[in-house]
């Protein structure tokens, strides 16, 4: 696959290059949502970590039990998961996909700080996810695009339209789709795994 890294201000747009990402309202609601656990848990670590020992430094001052010690030690490792938190949230935010462009030869993502990612439908190690799942209104469903390859890509929201051209991009180029449900309701989740034939197909 190709891992090459490039800013976003030097590549060209061809007309055959199509954008399937999702945009609007909606997929600021969306993008929120997803974004909730990382910036609450932080805060939620940090404060009750800050909170645990400096109650565990007061009880060892006071009583110097092994118990203050233990509640020092414990709210000091809250806080620095908090901080990690907080660390994987900034990332995240860096890496943020600000538009999934769909071409005849692949798919390429540019992200919020600059670079491009790319990857060819001939990528031996061509690796993608797609997710459709019910999604609080006024969105009803959303679209979600998983990079495998790269775990520093957080899921990328696509339109409905992108979601069904891309699926069908790729079972039409022959690759090897896997598709799967988690329900037996209607709205209940659909993957659809995509990855290349591998050199023995």
């Amino acid at each position: 696959m190709d891992h090459s890294i490039v800013p976003a201000a030097s590549q060209q747009k061809n007309e055959a290059g199509v954008s399937i990402a999702r945009s609007g309202e909606g997929a600021t609601l969306l993008r929120r949502r997803l974004e909730r656990p990382a910036r609450l848990g932080r805060y939620a670590m940090t404060v009750l970590g800050a909170v645990t020992a400096s109650a565990g430094v007061a009880f060892w001052v006071s009583t110097s039990s092994l118990v203050g010690v233990a509640l020092g030690v414990f709210g000091a490792l809250l806080v620095a998961l908090g901080l990690v938190q907080h660390f994987l949230y900034r990332r995240d935010l860096e890496h943020w996909p600000t538009d999934v462009l769909l071409w005849d030869e692949g798919l390429e993502l540019v992200l919020a700080n600059g670079e491009v990612r790319g990857a060819t439908w001939s990528d031996v190690d061509l690796a993608l996810e797609l997710v459709s799942r019910r999604a609080p209104l006024p969105a009803e469903r959303e679209y979600l695009l998983l990079w495998l390859a790269d775990s520093k890509i957080p899921p990328i929201q696509l339109s409905a339209e992108g979601y069904e051209r891309l699926a069908k991009v790729a079972a039409d180029g022959g690759l090897r789709i896997t598709q799967s449900r988690r329900g037996a309701r209607a709205n209940a989740v659909q993957v659809i795994q995509i990855r290349a034939l591998g050199p023995s197909a």
